[in-house]
């Protein structure tokens, strides 16, 4: 049975994967639901001019970057006061990334659902 698809028009998603085939169809995935997505690598994340509603990160790139990554982005991107929440893409046991990147709000396994990806964009917009 086939889940409606999320409508995402109007979120600014910021992506983060440094594997750029991971990055090129996760930026499709959200753009089918008409996200407005700015798609880079974690060395390139922190010169965005974007202002994210939501980030959505692989945890291998950002624990590549630095301990400080994702505080240091969810700090620059505040939208009414409220930082954006962030999505952890995880490739290994959900458990272990939430002992090793405690600040992400959600956690989803690589490789990562369309839907279950959307869906939880939606989600994290609404908090």
């Amino acid at each position: 049975m086939n889940r409606p698809v999320a409508n995402l028009r109007g979120i600014h998603v910021l992506l983060i994967d440094d594997d750029h085939l991971a990055r090129d169809f996760l930026r499709s995935v959200l753009e089918l639901s008409d996200a407005i997505i700015r798609a880079t690598g974690a060395v390139d994340a922190i010169r965005i001019a974007l202002i994210a509603d939501v980030i959505v990160c692989d945890l291998a790139s950002a624990e590549a970057a630095d301990s400080e990554f994702l505080e240091r982005l969810r700090r620059m991107h505040v939208r009414q006061g409220r930082r954006a929440p962030a999505i952890a893409l995880a490739g290994q046991g959900l458990r272990d990334a939430r002992v090793r990147a405690p600040g992400f709000q959600r956690y989803l396994t690589k490789p990562v659902d369309g839907d279950e990806l959307r869906a939880a964009v939606l989600e994290q917009f609404r908090r």
